[in-house]
């Protein structure tokens, strides 16, 4: 239960109340008493406010705290107890009920049979937030997942791909095509730092012309070899020595050719001697036709070496090739010059020894020092091969140019497809946001599952038929008649009506007494039980007769007693004698002599707003509590103002209005007409200038027409003298009623 307000501030008329050390805690019942416009309906707006857990919308800034039974407090806007606060005020009426449509929110009513129902409604619709709360947080979870490796593949597509490869449209749709390609076997696509730049090579180079194939005539080395070795091999037949010539081949040829220049001439060309025949007998014996013979085959020989030795390899330049060949063509043809070298040294090797052989003609010579011939021709041969398949490959390429850029450029893809899927995990990535989607899918349709249960447990629940039913049982307890009524219109709204007509000119206390029937209906509803509730109920009476506020009386005390708490706000005179009546009962015809605290089940305060326009919750006057009538009241204060001669400061604020109030009601009592005060003054004052001053107090000061006269405290001279004036017009009327008022007023023992 509540058991204090414990400060409120900012809140309408309630600007720093705190509540007073000395005052009595909230008891079951609860009592409050006020005059209109105290700060009863602003103090109920306060408990309103912790029944919606919200602050009020005319009071954002506004401060107020409770405290319960057990010491917990809770601020204005975060209470949320186990126990439900219901409050009763204009506000709920506004919010439930149109009286100019004369409609009002339908009430579901629940029957035993339908608690549990409404137990598993209150389940599902916690499940079902709790997992829109989880849906919610895995949707974004999942969403910033996807997000990150959108943006992984955005930039990889652009930064990898596109740019450095020059490869327009390609974004990161065509990289999850690739991904997929890759994503079984990933390592198998990637390449080597050669294979990759080789690869960017092939893609990056142009189209080159074709080349025509090499094909090399070239003399056979095989075919020389062997006829210098059969040369050098041969040896003349000598017939004549001749000495001197041993190892001097140049006289040897020049005697051999000075042998034939004389083979017609006597005499020596050189020295004119006579030449002796048998000096030219034995020049012809050594210089044979055999030897001759020799001598021409060495030429011819040497000839075709000569020849052999001229002949060279042409080949294409380097740049004529595509970049990736033409390392390998370099290589090849560094082989051919290297093989073509070896060549021509085999072939001036037999040059040198063919030379030799014409001063040895009458030797058998081993052509010797040469490497082997079929060596040389095999890798010479294999070398020009090798070139020659570097130009079928570079035609092959040329032709096919644009397939092979392309398998270099998938290559390239497939390779950076591979890398991305290695170093960014995404085949793991995205296995995770597919079992998210799963997880997602899953929460969704177990929110659909608990969406359709609790529509079906709502139409199941849906019976407004049954509030409509209450509500008129409560209206018929009102009025004691049943022409107003609630029907159920077909969109399950209340419609009011009047004889079957809807009833939009009810009268105020009409409207007051549907909107609390209404307000019961409510509370009754069965979603928890009236013990379990706390109510505030804030003047349930505006306009009623006498009749009709015993049956609101009724009404609160039968269908809301049971309450875990209770809370009556009043203004009405007679509807606060039978609550108060209650409260005997309930307390004991003596509980006026008891300490307040000492209450078994209730405390009554008194809300009331001093000149200055704040209000404050106080313990209700004794004189509240002993006497049933609110004329015994005012009488008791003015004659206790009287008789303290005016010392109580505090009381000179609200004593105009006190005057004014009692003056009425005397009055009203003593002079039963229909006229106002102004009208009754003269009978009641016989004294012209006392009249006057009498009506100007309670004129000037009981009415805040501007802010002057709304902070001006009257005088305490004036106001004894007022007072005195007010108490000798009624003794004087009648004296033995006046001092029947003073002895019961006397007489009143005053409660603790």
């Amino acid at each position: 239960m509540i058991r204090a307000v414990t400060t409120i501030r900012s809140f309408g008329v309630f600007e720093d109340f705190r509540w007073p050390g000395n005052l009595s805690e909230f008891n079951r019942f609860n009592l409050l008493y006020g005059w209109n416009y105290s700060g009863k309906t602003t103090l109920s707006r306060v408990f309103r406010c912790f029944e919606l857990s919200q602050r009020h919308r005319d009071f954002v800034g506004a401060q107020a705290q409770m405290r319960d039974a057990g010491g917990g407090l809770y601020d204005l806007g975060s209470y949320a107890p186990s126990v439900q606060i219901r409050v009763f005020n204009s506000d709920f009426v506004k919010e439930n009920l149109s009286f100019d449509s004369a409609k009002a929110n339908a009430v579901l009513l629940l029957g035993a049979e339908d608690i549990a129902k409404q137990r598993e409604l209150d389940d599902l619709r916690i499940q079902l937030a709790d997992l829109r709360s989880q849906l919610k947080d895995r949707e974004a979870t999942q969403s910033k997942e996807q997000s990150d490796v959108d943006r992984l593949l955005t930039r990889c597509a652009r930064d990898t791909i596109k740019n450095p490869l020059s490869i327009p449209n390609f974004d990161k749709t065509k990289l999850e095509q690739l991904l997929k390609q890759v994503s079984s076997n990933a390592h198998s696509h990637i390449l080597s730092e050669e294979q990759y730049e080789a690869e960017l090579t092939v893609y990056r180079s142009t189209v080159k012309n074709a080349l025509p194939v090499r094909v090399f005539s070239l003399a056979s080395v095989e075919q020389l070899y062997e006829k210098a070795r059969q040369l050098l091999g041969r040896a003349v037949g000598l017939k004549q020595d001749l000495p001197e010539l041993a190892g001097n081949f140049v006289l040897e040829q020049w005697l051999d050719l000075g042998r034939s220049l004389h083979r017609d001439s006597a005499n020596c060309h050189f020295c004119g001697s006579a030449l002796p025949a048998s000096r030219l007998a034995q020049l012809s014996d050594y210089f044979s036709s055999e030897y001759d013979a020799l001598m021409r085959d060495i030429e011819i020989l040497l000839n075709e070496i000569d020849a052999a030795l001229a002949q060279t390899v042409r080949l294409d330049d380097e740049a004529s090739f595509y970049s990736d060949l033409a390392e390998r063509y370099s290589a090849a043809r560094i082989e051919i010059e290297k093989q073509t070298d070896l060549r021509r040294e085999f072939l001036s090797s037999l040059k040198l020894q063919l030379e030799a052989k014409r001063t040895k003609a009458f030797a058998s010579l081993e052509c010797s020092g040469v490497p082997v011939v079929g060596d040389l021709s095999k890798c010479l041969g294999a070398a020009l091969a090798a070139v020659n398949a570097l130009i079928e490959e570079h035609n092959a390429r040329t032709s096919g140019f644009e397939a092979v850029r392309k398998a270099a450029q998938q290559e390239l893809l497939l390779h950076n497809a591979a890398i991305f899927e290695r170093d960014e995990h995404y085949s793991q990535r995205l296995q995770v946001i597919a079992n998210m989607k799963c997880s997602l899918g899953t929460d969704r349709t177990q929110a659909q599952k608990l969406e359709d249960g609790i529509r079906q447990i709502e139409v199941a629940l849906s019976e407004p038929q049954k509030g409509a039913a209450r509500l008129n049982e409560l209206l018929a307890a009102y009025f004691g008649k049943t022409d107003i009524q609630i029907e159920v219109t077909a969109d399950k709204q209340f419609q009011i009506s009047r004889s079957g007509v809807p009833a939009k000119n009810l009268s105020e206390g009409e409207q007051t007494a549907i909107g609390f029937a209404y307000f019961i209906t409510r509370v009754q509803d069965g979603t928890s039980k009236v013990e379990d509730q706390i109510v505030v109920v804030d003047d349930p009476i505006s306009s009623l007769d006498a009749g009709h506020v015993f049956n609101t009386y009724a009404l609160v005390k039968t269908q809301l007693g049971g309450a875990k708490q209770l809370f009556i706000f009043t203004h009405n005179f007679e509807f606060y004698n039978l609550v108060r009546e209650w409260l005997a009962d309930d307390e004991g015809r003596k509980y006026t002599d008891k300490p307040r605290d000492k209450w078994k089940k209730w405390a009554a305060y008194i809300v009331q707003k001093n000149d200055a326009g704040v209000s404050s919750i106080g313990a209700l006057p004794k004189e509240l509590l002993k006497f049933k009538s609110e004329y015994h009241y005012l009488f008791s204060r003015l004659h206790e103002f009287d008789q303290d001669g005016g010392k109580d400061f505090e009381q000179l604020l609200s004593l105009p209005n006190l005057v004014r109030r009692f003056m009425e009601a005397f009055g009203g009592i003593m002079i039963p007409t229909h006229q106002g005060l102004q009208a009754k003054m003269a009978r009641l004052f016989a004294d012209e200038v006392e009249r006057e001053r009498v009506w100007k107090f309670i004129n000037h000061y009981s009415h805040q027409t501007s802010i002057t006269r709304s902070l001006t405290i009257p005088d305490t001279s004036e106001c004894t003298s007022v007072v005195r004036a007010c108490l000798g017009a009624v003794e004087s009327w009648n004296s033995m009623y006046y001092q029947d008022l003073v002895s019961e007023v006397s007489s009143m023992a005053a409660p603790a």
